[in-house]
């Protein structure tokens, strides 16, 4: 009864501290695959003609490596006017995890 109080509570204690964020949505604790939306133009007046897409993956949350910033993503890119965001997660366990950035915009001619 012990370790089964124990589990619970390391369990909430994980999701508070790795899920603090109120931006996304909450994942789930075995396994995520969720996407969502960002920011947008509320004016919609630029045009789409490009998507460009960063990642950021961690190793049991120890590790992490990638890109997933909007305004670099767009530099790298040359869009010049971002139309919108969006964003992807997926996640097995606190093993392994992907976050991806997608950027709607307007290229530089």
């Amino acid at each position: 009864m012990k370790l089964f109080f124990g589990l619970l509570l390391l369990t909430f204690f994980t999701n508070s501290c790795f899920y603090g964020e109120v931006y996304k949505p909450l994942p789930g604790l075995l396994y995520t695959n969720i996407h969502f939306d960002g920011d947008f133009d509320p004016e919609n007046n630029v045009k789409e003609d490009t998507i460009a897409t960063g990642c950021v993956q961690h190793f049991l949350r120890l590790y992490s490596w990638g890109n997933a910033g909007a305004g670099s993503i767009a530099k790298e890119n040359g869009i010049i006017k971002i139309s919108y965001i969006d964003h992807h997660l997926v996640e097995f366990l606190f093993i392994y995890g992907k976050y991806c950035t997608y950027v709607h915009g307007q290229k530089n001619l």
